[in-house]
């Protein structure tokens, strides 16, 4: 009993020792080592083979942090091995994906592709959401370095679909941060922002070091494709700090290379090549390929600009090197087949659940067979007695048929006037959006009359001074022409934005979902609701207020539809409060308000006013349709019915109203995230 009481204390010791020397691997990885000193050998003499196994991973973790890529896929391997002896499946899908890291930083890309879809494999086999979640990240991270971009977005889509279902805030972070890296690739500056804001503002929330210096990183390189210089060098300098701190080599190069570029375009040439060859230095440290490629690269430009040619050659050489190996064409081969596998893997499953389906359904159709042929039986038996009755059915069916086509005929005429009650309420809404686009457009169209007229008799003064002589004057005339001609465009670019909007909202919706700004759209439709009634009525005036949460970024809606309801509602609101005033009420200042707000999965969206509100008694019947609470000749009715359908059938939402008799009204949209 002592002996096995012994066994259980050794067990449990070993498996100790593990978890301690993993959280070390990362950052202190010759702790680790000295922490696992003799663990696999105990473990081995113990016959405890699934310590000895987890004891082999860790080892291999210290050795991959400090760059020994061999001696780690030694240990990993060793680790594979005796885990498929034992039978230890919850380990494999983590040891397939540590040997593919190995491969990946190598820059043996064909191999770790190989891996990543083997780790997928094997962790969907036994339902390991968080190492399905790395591999796809992996596998996007490759498809970024091969400069597939689109096939990256998709893998790291899947790596935030997957982080969100199991609430890893870990893998939100990183695939915001990656999505981010895919948007500067592509020349797409601001939306990288929009992920790189939701990636800072959950690393910070939920103090995780390592991924915020990556996102710092990651926003540097944003603020340098924007040419913010002073900025992307802050963003540098404070994750080159903060990875100094955490021991973070990768991190460390990263942002060295940063701000060398930086450095470099300021002109800084002398720091830069401080910067950009102490990243180098880390990039061999480590022996990652990515990082070669890029720190070679900025070494490289940094001497070109410094006029020594030779230096730059050998540094472009080495650059060149690593990049060839990085988009290899073998890689880009076996990416594709490698996934092929997968997806085959994942269809023969299918056939298999559907090989079982189609037995079940040939049992269903001989048990309905069956059933058929009793009810058969019955009905012969019964026969006769049917026959008599067969008259009056007949007699009783041309009744119905008669009642059915007058039923068609009513049903053909309400259809016809719905149609036309649904038209009349579109085109009040465009409507009230013409007359505000016209009073939005004119300001741009003045800016561009005035300038073309001041830029016209600024050329006839240079004329003049051309044939003076007078250089000088000439110059100042230019730019300042130079300047109008800048400001032409700008407000000629703001007059075709508000004309594309208003022929995006006229044009009849697609029902197609499409990435959209709602603090921009519900903004532009605030200031063209206003307009609209001030076109009608130039004695009214309000106060408008707005309240935007900068974190929501782009959600997928019909941009059109849910375009008109925020029109609808705005004008609504005008309305009342314009009513209110008009009715004589003292002391009274119409103000109509808009606030956006993302819920955890859903975006709210208030439209509230302090307007005469909404009597409880008719609350209940507000998104009926034809119901309204205008006067006569003033309102169709539909405007909140078609807001309440499209919100709620053709987004899955809610749209909800919260009125108090005499003091005012909210109506608030939700829609969810997808």
């Amino acid at each position: 009993m002592q002996q096995k009481e012994g066994y259980l204390e050794d067990t449990a010791y070993i498996n100790t020792v593990n978890q301690i020397a993993f959280l070390y691997a990362d950052r202190y990885p010759d702790s680790a080592l000295q922490i696992l000193s003799g663990i696999p050998e105990r473990s081995n003499v113990m016959a405890f083979r699934r310590g000895e196994t987890d004891s082999y991973n860790v080892l291999g973790n210290a050795w991959q942090t400090k760059g020994n890529f061999d001696k780690a896929l030694d240990f990993y391997n060793k680790a594979y091995t005796l885990a498929e002896k034992i039978n230890y499946e919850k380990a494999l899908p983590g040891l397939l994906g540590n040997i593919a890291l190995v491969y990946f930083n190598q820059g043996n890309y064909a191999v770790a592709l190989q891996k990543f879809y083997a780790s997928l494999k094997a962790a969907e086999a036994v339902n390991d959401q968080l190492v399905i979640r790395s591999s796809f990240n992996n596998i996007g991270t490759i498809h970024f370095y091969q400069g597939k971009m689109k096939e990256a977005e998709i893998a790291y889509q899947k790596t935030l679909e997957i982080s969100r279902e199991i609430l890893d805030t870990t893998g939100m972070i990183t695939a915001y941060n990656n999505m981010g890296e895919v948007n500067l690739e592509q020349n797409d500056p601001s939306k990288a922002l929009t992920n790189l804001s939701i990636a800072y503002q959950l690393a910070s929330r939920k103090n995780v070091p390592d991924l915020l210096v990556a996102v710092t990183n990651t926003l540097g390189d944003s603020y340098f494709k924007l040419d913010s210089l002073q900025k992307a060098a802050d963003f540098f300098e404070t994750a080159l700090r903060i990875a100094r701190q955490l021991g973070n080599a990768r991190a460390t190069c990263k942002a060295l290379i940063g701000l060398a570029k930086v450095q470099s375009k300021q002109g800084l040439l002398k720091e830069a090549l401080v910067s950009g060859r102490e990243g180098l230095a880390k990039a061999q440290e480590m022996g990652q390929a990515q990082l070669l490629r890029d720190a070679n690269e900025v070494v490289a430009d940094i001497y070109e600009k410094m006029g020594l040619g030779s230096d730059a050659l050998q540094y472009y050489k080495q650059y060149k090197v690593y990049a060839d190996s990085l988009v290899r064409i073998e890689s880009e081969r076996a990416a594709a087949n490698y996934k092929a596998e997968y997806e085959f893997s994942k269809k023969e499953l299918d056939f298999q659940r559907q090989a079982l389906q189609q037995r079940w359904l040939i049992f269903s159709a001989i048990a309905a067979l069956i059933s058929l042929l009793i009810i058969l039986w019955i009905i012969s038996r019964s026969r006769k007695r049917l026959s008599i009755t067969y008259k009056d059915l007949q007699h009783k069916n041309l009744i119905i048929e008669g009642q059915k086509k007058k039923a068609e005929e009513t049903l053909s005429q309400l259809k016809t006037a719905q149609v036309k009650l649904v038209q009349s309420e579109k085109m009040a809404s465009l409507g009230e959006l013409t007359a505000g686009i016209a009073h939005e457009i004119q300001n741009p169209l003045n800016f561009v009359k005035n300038f073309s007229e001041v830029s016209s008799e600024l050329l006839d003064e240079m004329i003049q001074e051309v044939e003076k002589g007078h250089h000088e004057e000439v110059k100042e005339m230019a730019v300042d022409i130079k300047q109008n001609l800048e400001k032409i465009l700008h407000h000629g670019n703001r007059a075709d934005a508000i004309v594309k909007g208003m022929l995006q909202h006229s044009r009849s919706s697609t029902g197609q979902m499409e990435p959209t700004d709602i603090n921009k759209l519900a903004d532009e439709y605030l200031r063209l609701a206003y307009h609209g009634l001030r076109a009608k009525d130039k004695l009214f005036n309000a106060t408008l207020k707005t309240d935007f949460d900068i974190s929501i970024g782009n959600i997928n809606i019909v941009p059109q539809d849910i375009g008109r309801v925020v029109l609808n509602l705005l004008t609504n609101a005008f309305y009342v409060v314009d009513e209110k005033k008009k009715s004589g009420v003292t002391d009274y200042e119409p103000t109509v308000s808009i606030s956006t707000k993302k819920l955890g999965d859903k975006v709210e969206i208030k439209v509230s006013d302090n307007g005469s509100g909404i009597p409880q008694n008719i609350i209940d019947k507000i998104f009926q349709p034809f119901f309204t609470t205008k006067p006569a000749g003033q309102g169709t009715g539909l405007g909140l019915s078609m807001s309440y359908d499209i919100v709620t059938k053709g987004h899955g939402g809610e749209l909800t109203v919260n009125a108090i008799e005499n003091k005012g009204s909210t109506f608030t949209i939700q829609l969810p995230i997808l």
